[in-house]
């Protein structure tokens, strides 16, 4: 039966950590050369692994004569292991939040210009943003009055920003509705939902996390990123407001 090493990649499992304690559970009692035999690990780092799985209570040894035999304690044992983890991560979270809450939200901006730029902008927000975050914007412009370069460069985004499973809000004006719903989204990366303003909104604005960025599609493209926690919450509540008075 396959084992899911990921999974003890993830609570803290080093691979020879996992090679040694898979080795042990399926040899039973045996000996460091057995282990270093099935493991082709070097014996050094055997003995680390061995020492780290019986202090975290994971493994044991008997003694036979002079020959310690070693073997794995009951798997259960993973789930203690991870409570110990939690509890030690809790007795320093105040401080961690104390050294958090004393540092001033972090002010700057940053250029990018060229096409090397806009890839590195817009792979921030996939950086910065997690994973189900609220992705919302001011629409940019549409592909039909794209080049053929800035319509490969999204297609591409889109590929990377579905993986994100972002919900995505996009505010354009009326006066584009027709260009929107002409619009070819591909229907396997999702697709925004669109609401739509008489008059005026903003153009290529994302607002992302404590971040908002403005992208202009020129000959020589350009974004500007903002850092402030108090700019991008203000675009914030203005596009929230925008969003209800919106047309669908």
């Amino acid at each position: 039966m396959d084992i899911d090493i990921s999974v003890l990649e993830d609570i803290g499992f080093t691979n020879a950590q996992i090679k040694v304690y898979l080795t042990i559970i399926e040899l039973g009692e045996t000996k460091t050369g057995e282990i270093i035999r099935k493991t082709k690990l070097h014996s050094s780092v055997v003995y680390n692994a061995l020492n780290w799985l019986i202090e975290e209570g994971l493994a044991s040894f008997i003694l036979k004569g002079e020959i310690k035999y070693f073997y794995a304690t009951d798997p259960s044992n993973l789930l203690k292991f991870i409570e110990d983890k939690k509890e030690r991560i809790e007795k320093i979270l105040p401080n961690l939040m104390i050294k958090r809450n004393s540092v001033k939200p972090k002010q700057e901006a940053q250029v990018f210009l060229g096409w090397k730029g806009i890839y590195a902008a817009f792979n921030k927000i996939l950086e910065v943003l997690p994973k189900n975050s609220e992705y919302i914007a001011f629409g940019a412009g549409f592909e039909e009055q794209y080049t053929e370069e800035a319509k490969h460069f999204f297609r591409e985004y889109q590929k990377k920003r579905a993986l994100k499973k972002y919900k995505i809000k996009i505010i354009v004006n009326e006066s584009t509705r027709k260009q929107v719903k002409k619009y070819q989204w591909y229907p396997k990366f999702g697709k925004p939902e669109y609401r739509y303003v008489q008059g005026f909104a903003p153009v290529g604005v994302i607002i992302f996390g404590d971040n908002i960025m403005h992208v202009a599609f020129e000959e020589t493209p350009v974004a500007v990123i903002i850092s402030s926690k108090q700019i991008s919450s203000s675009f914030r509540r203005m596009f929230y407001n925008m969003w209800e008075y919106a047309k669908v």
